[in-house]
């Protein structure tokens, strides 16, 4: 026991004289030499730039603090200041902008696309245990492997880059952009070299606040500051813009409430273009001259034309673009006016069956505020005129919803397709609808058959005949009215009766929940499903779509229109990209046929 007890004692007295020998250390330190070793780990590491720069600022407070620690803590305190001033390019540009863009943290965006895609080498479990397939030879000694993945050491330095931004502020004669343009290399310190060293080159000029600054040739000028670097046209915005990167508080174009307004919905995007509606109107207006320039500002209102946004951006599902053009209230643009339509109920979405490739939907007119549901009456049906065409069109049809499905088995190679017509008045539309496929049927064939009646899903309905065209049935339901091939139409009654439509298919589900109560339009397409009935038809494409549908056997598309009184959105919206190893597959399988499937 006693060899035991005195190596514990020994320890004991190491840790003692370790801890003693660093509180010394600790003590030696001065408080100057301790707060900016704070400033510098939160800085670098935590990232906590505020916090950075007050334990800076606390060290620099110090009397005693040596020069070359001075120098240091300057320098980091600059750097942070500068950071924090940049976090929101649009603070550094001028408030005058008519127009302003910028791509933010581009390495982000570009990460979660490549993991989409399979090409992190994270996002996928180990392949099963078999025969690896063969790299793709793509030239003399370079070869594509299956397993190929983007470096993470790659992906790490691009994300280190902050982004650029410009700001219009006018447009000269000869047409050149006037303004200032922002680069913030971030901490990407392979960029931020390269940019120092090759702005040496450039003519040098007197200094601007200190920093340095250059000529260059047929632009302006530019400055390289502690962080950034700033191109303009005029040497005045330059100084401008290095007081407002002092001074966050000082006007700016973030100080603009409309500006404000416009880039809270794009925060987090990858790019983000704005342009100042009334700046661009004074700027451009006066060249709208004569009888046509008074006939552009009658249509498009420009006194009320507010702004325009757009905005790329990424999310867990894909991609997404969305721009936006705002007008002021009491705005009378006809040209928005002819363009704006009711938003659509979606009631006619319950007869889109779930396995459907894609469906338009549009909204027509407002909705019946005190709908009701009329069975059909025997007799005859109402009469109609030409004025119901119009009547039909601008007051009777609520919506419509379109759709497109595979054929049926042992049907033509043709795709399944309907449309479902909600309607006020179910009885005028049946009547006109069976007008006009009536004599499209004596047009559309060269020996006239007569329309029959059929039962479908139990449902009484019409059939009409074409030459080279599959029939044509129609179905009237409690609402609506259903025309289409005689598949489509049986598979809508059966969805809106089973309630199996397009709202409980996982491929279309999320897309609808994303549709807002200003949605008018949508086009809305499962690519997958779409590739498969191509393929079907027996194109002489049909092998080449045949191969690529691994590849977007999850790709959705979706294009929607929002069309609120002062507000016209389109978004536009690509979700399951294809992943790497089926665009390996499907290249493979061009170079050497039939190795996919075997393979696989």
């Amino acid at each position: 026991m006693k060899p035991v007890a005195a190596r514990l004692s020994a320890i004991l007295a190491i840790l003692v004289v370790t801890l003693s020998s660093v509180r010394a250390a600790e003590a030696e330190r001065s408080a100057a030499e301790r707060h900016f070793e704070r400033g510098f780990f939160l800085q670098v590491h935590e990232r906590n730039l505020e916090q950075a720069a007050a334990s800076y600022k606390a060290a620099l407070a110090e009397p005693d603090i040596p020069a070359e620690l001075r120098s240091r803590a300057t320098y980091r305190l600059a750097q942070v200041q500068e950071d924090l001033a940049a976090a929101d390019f649009a603070r550094l540009m001028p408030p005058d902008c008519l127009g302003y863009a910028e791509l933010v943290e581009p390495g982000k965006h570009i990460e979660r696309i490549l993991s989409m895609m399979q090409l992190t080498g994270n996002t996928e479990p180990a392949a099963a245990a078999g025969a690896k397939p063969e790299p793709i030879k793509l030239g003399n000694g370079i070869y594509l492997p299956a397993d190929f993945t983007v470096s993470p050491a790659l992906i790490a330095e691009v994300s280190k880059l902050r982004g650029i931004a410009a700001g219009i502020t006018g447009i000269t004669e000869q047409g050149r952009p006037q303004g200032l343009v922002v680069f913030h290399a971030g901490d990407c310190d392979l960029v931020r070299g390269i940019v120092e060293t090759a702005v040496q080159v450039l003519e040098p000029v007197e200094s601007v606040e200190g920093f340095k600054t250059y000529r260059v040739q047929d632009f302006g000028y530019l400055v390289v500051s502690t962080r950034l670097v700033l191109l303009s046209d005029s040497r005045e915005q330059l100084v401008a813009a290095i007081g407002r990167l002092r001074n966050p508080q000082a006007a700016s174009l973030a100080s603009s409430e409309k500006f404000r307004r416009a880039a809270a919905e794009a925060k987090g995007s990858l790019a983000f273009v704005f342009v100042d509606g009334q700046r661009a109107v004074e700027r451009f207006a006066p060249q709208l001259k004569g009888s046509e320039g008074a006939m552009v500002r009658a249509l498009l209102d420009l006194e009320h034309l507010e702004s325009f946004t757009a905005a790329l951006t990424t999310n867990e599902r894909g991609l997404q673009l969305r721009a936006r053009l705002s007008l002021a209230e009491g705005h009378h643009n006809m040209i928005y006016a002819l363009v704006r339509t009711a938003p659509a109920t979606r009631r006619s979405l319950t007869h889109v069956p779930a396995n459907a490739a894609g469906v338009l939907l549009v909204g027509l007119n407002p909705a019946d505020p005190n709908p009701t549901s009329a069975p059909p009456t025997p007799g005859a049906p109402p009469p109609i005129s030409a004025m119901d065409i119009g009547r039909e069109l601008f007051h009777n049809i609520e919506e419509v919803a379109v759709f497109a499905s595979a054929p049926a088995e042992g049907s033509q190679p043709l795709p399944e397709i309907a449309a479902v017509i909600a309607v006020k008045d179910v009885a005028k539309s049946e009547a006109l609808w069976n007008q006009i496929l009536t004599l499209a049927s004596i047009v559309g064939a060269r020996q006239a058959k007569p329309p029959a009646d059929v039962s479908i899903e139990g449902a009484a309905g019409r059939l009409y005949s074409f030459d080279g065209f599959p029939q044509v049935a129609i179905v009237r339901g409690p609402r609506e009215l259903i025309i289409g091939t005689q598949a489509a139409v049986a598979a809508s009654i059966k969805a809106d009766r089973d309630r199996q439509s397009i709202a409980t298919d996982p491929a279309f589900a999320p897309l609808l929940a994303r549709l807002t109560p200003d949605t008018s339009k949508a086009l809305l397409v499962d690519v997958g499903r779409a590739v498969a009935v191509a393929a079907a038809m027996s194109v002489p494409q049909s092998r080449e779509l045949k191969s690529i549908a691994p590849l977007v056997r999850d790709l959705k598309v979706s294009l929607v229109t929002d069309e609120a009184p002062n507000q016209f959105t389109i978004t536009a919206e690509v979700s399951g990209l294809p992943k790497f190893r089926d665009i390996h597959a499907l290249l493979r399988a061009q170079g050497k046929p039939g190795r996919v499937a075997a393979d696989k």
